[in-house]
C-alpha cells in the first residue's frame, strides 16, 4: 500500500517532519519514507493508494497501561481516592466480573482505543485471570486489530500489604503455584512476537507475596518477555510497603534483583532520589498515567529527574474508569502537569510528551514502532489537523498533543492493516459492541451490589 499527500511526523532523528510526504507498507512493515517521488521510485506498483492530502501522519500511539474491563464501571468511582476507589468500588467490581462480560468491556475499550489512534495497549486484566478468560480478552484484542499485551494480574495468597490495603480477598483466589502454572500456560498460547502477548503483572509490589514478584520475574526471563506492576502510586502505599519490608519499593526490587529492562511499573509517582537513580541504572520503564494521576488525587510524576537518570517514560491512560480511552488527552495533561509541577513552562515540550506516546512505548515493548522509518512496523495514524480547534496551525508539533483530540483520528493502521477507515472500524460491527457492553455493565453494577454508585446530581456544594 501507498499513503501519499499529507504532512508526516516520523519521529525519526534524521528526518523528523516531512511537507507533503508518502509511505510504502509491504506486509506488516514500513518499507519507505519520504517525498512521493522518491518513495515511489523504490518501489513496484501498489495494490492500494490511500490519499491523504491535507491531513497529518504520525506513528500511532502506545497506551502502556490500561485496565479495559474497567470499562463497564465507568464513572462510578467518581470522588473517591485511591484507596476507598480501591476496596469501595473496584475491586468489589473486579470480584464479580465474568468471563462474558471481561471479553465485552475489552472490546469496547479497545474499539475505543483505536478509533482514537491507540495503535498498542498493555492491558493490565486482573478479573477474572483464568487461562480461558486471559485468552479469550487477547483473542478480544486481535478481533479490534489493535496491537498490545495482556498483562496477567497476579495475586496469589492474601498478604499482611493486602490487608493493610483492605483489598478484596476475592481476588486472592490461587495459590503461588497455580498462578505461576496459569501464566505460564497464557504465554505458551501468546508467546512473544504474537500480535497480542501475554506478560506476568504481579498486580502491586505492596499486595503480592515477594516470592511470587521473584518468580514473575523468572517467569518474564524464561519466556523472555517483559513485566508489569503497579509501584509507588500513592504515598499511603509507599508508607505501607516501608513499614513491612523496612525499604521503599523500588529499592527493594534493586535489592531482590529484579530491577532491570524488562520491568514496566505503572505509575512511580512518590520515588525518592535514590529510587529514581536506581531505575535510570537499570533502564527500567515507567509508565505515566497523567490523567488518572488528576481524577485519583494521587500526585505528579518527576518526569525530567527520570528521564535525566535514564529510565524510559511511557504514558498511558489507566483506563475508562479514571481517564478515559484518549491518548491526546494523556499527552496534553502529561505536558502541562510538569509546568504546574515546578512552575516552568519550560520543563516540557510537544515533541517530549509525543515521545512518550510512541517511541518510548514501542521501547517498552521492546519493538520496532513508534517511528516512521524503512523496516519499523507499519502502525500509523492519520490525523485530520484541519478543524477550527487546529487554526491556525502555526506550529503543527503543538496542534497534535495540545489541539488534537482523539475525534480528529481518521484512519488507523496496524501491522499493515487499515483496521479504521473514515473513523469507522473496518473489522467489527461498533454499535453492537457498544450495546452488548452497556447490557454487561447493568446486570455486573447490580450484581455487585454498586447500584448505589449510580447518581443523576448530587449537590456541588455551591452557595
Amino acid at each position: 500500500m501507498l499513503f501519499k499527500g499529507g504532512d508526516i511526523f516520523t519521529l525519526d532523528a534524521a528526518n523528523p517532519w516531512i511537507r507533503n510526504g508518502a509511505i510504502a507498507v509491504a506486509g506488516a512493515e514500513i518499507l519507505a519514507v519520504g517525498t512521493p517521488a522518491g518513495v515511489e521510485n523504490n518501489i513496484t506498483a501498489a495494490t492500494r493508494t490511500v490519499d491523504f492530502s491535507g491531513l497529518t501522519v504520525m506513528p500511532g500511539l502506545v497506551d502502556g497501561h490500561n485496565h479495559l474491563f474497567q470499562h463497564l464501571g465507568k464513572t462510578l468511582g467518581d470522588g473517591l481516592s485511591l484507596l476507598p476507589w480501591l476496596s469501595d468500588y473496584m475491586m468489589p467490581l473486579a470480584a464479580e466480573i465474568s468471563r462474558e462480560e471481561a471479553v465485552h468491556a475489552v472490546r469496547l475499550g479497545a474499539l475505543n482505543s483505536v478509533l482514537c489512534g491507540t495503535t498498542a495497549i498493555v492491558d493490565n486484566h486482573y478479573a477474572p485471570v483464568d487461562e480461558e478468560t486471559v485468552i479469550g480478552v487477547a483473542d478480544a484484542l486481535e478481533e479490534i486489530g489493535v496491537r498490545g499485551v495482556v498483562a496477567r494480574g497476579i495475586y496469589g495468597p492474601m498478604v499482611e500489604g493486602g490487608r493493610r490495603m483492605n483489598s478484596d480477598a476475592r481476588l486472592f483466589r490461587y495459590s503461588t503455584a497455580e498462578e505461576l502454572e496459569i501464566t505460564r500456560a497464557c504465554i505458551r498460547e501468546k508467546p512473544a512476537g504474537s500480535l497480542v502477548e501475554v506478560w506476568p503483572a504481579p498486580e502491586n509490589v505492596v499486595y503480592l507475596d515477594p516470592d511470587l514478584m521473584l518468580a514473575s520475574h523468572e517467569l518474564a526471563e524464561e519466556f523472555d518477555v517483559c513485566w508489569h506492576s503497579h509501584c509507588s502510586e500513592s504515598r499511603f502505599e509507599v508508607d505501607i510497603f516501608t513499614s513491612i519490608y523496612n525499604m521503599r519499593p523500588a529499592r527493594w526490587l534493586h535489592e531482590q534483583g529484579i530491577l532491570d529492562d524488562r520491568i514496566t511499573l505503572a505509575h512511580g509517582i512518590w520515588l525518592d532520589e535514590e529510587e529514581i537513580a536506581l531505575l535510570g541504572d537499570a533502564s527500567a520503564s515507567i509508565v505515566h498515567n497523567p490523567v488518572s494521576n488528576q481524577y485519583l488525587a494521587s500526585g505528579i510524576i518527576r518526569l525530567g529527574p527520570l528521564i535525566d537518570a535514564g529510565a524510559n517514560v511511557a504514558l498511558g491512560t489507566d483506563g475508562a474508569a479514571v481517564a478515559g480511552q484518549d491518548m491526546f488527552e494523556a499527552m496534553k495533561s502529561a505536558q502541562l502537569l510538569q509546568r504546574i509541577r515546578g512552575l516552568d513552562p519550560a520543563s516540557t515540550n510537544s515533541e517530549l510528551v509525543l515521545c512518550m506516546a510512541t517511541r518510548n512505548g514501542g521501547r517498552m515493548l521492546r519493538k520496532n514502532l513508534g517511528v516512521l522509518a524503512p523496516g519499523a512496523l507499519a502502525d500509523f495514524i492519520v490525523v485530520d489537523t484541519n478543524g477550527i480547534h487546529h487554526q491556525p496551525g502555526n506550529r503543527p508539533v503543538c496542534n497534535l498533543t495540545l489541539s488534537a483530540r482523539g475525534s480528529d483520528v481518521r484512519h488507523v493502521v496496524v501491522n499493515g492493516e487499515i483496521i479504521v477507515e473514515n473513523g469507522r472500524s473496518t473489522r467489527v460491527d461498533q454499535d453492537r459492541i457498544v450495546a452488548d457492553a452497556v447490557q454487561a455493565s447493568g446486570r455486573l453494577i447490580d450484581r455487585a451490589g454498586l447500584r448505589g454508585l449510580v447518581k443523576g446530581w448530587t449537590d456541588p456544594g455551591l452557595h
